[in-house]
């Protein structure tokens, strides 16, 4: 089975994006530094498994404490 190089590339870049998207909104709840966070979920979905694995570890996460 041959693999196409531009489709597999059109994949994880828009997989970088939905992960981007969906980290950025689950980080700005979870943590101290949610660019960060954002940063590091999106570049590990170069390699799909860690992106989705990073992503699922940011969603478990405690959420902060409410600011009062």
């Amino acid at each position: 089975m041959n693999i196409n190089a531009t489709l597999l590339g059109q994949f994880i870049a828009l997989l970088m994006i939905i992960v981007g998207v969906i980290a950025w909104r689950l980080a700005r709840r979870k943590s101290e530094h949610p660019v960060l966070v954002t940063a590091i979920c999106t570049l590990l979905c170069r390699f799909p498994p860690f992106g989705l694995l990073a992503l699922l570890l940011v969603a478990l996460k405690q959420d902060r404490p409410a600011r009062s």
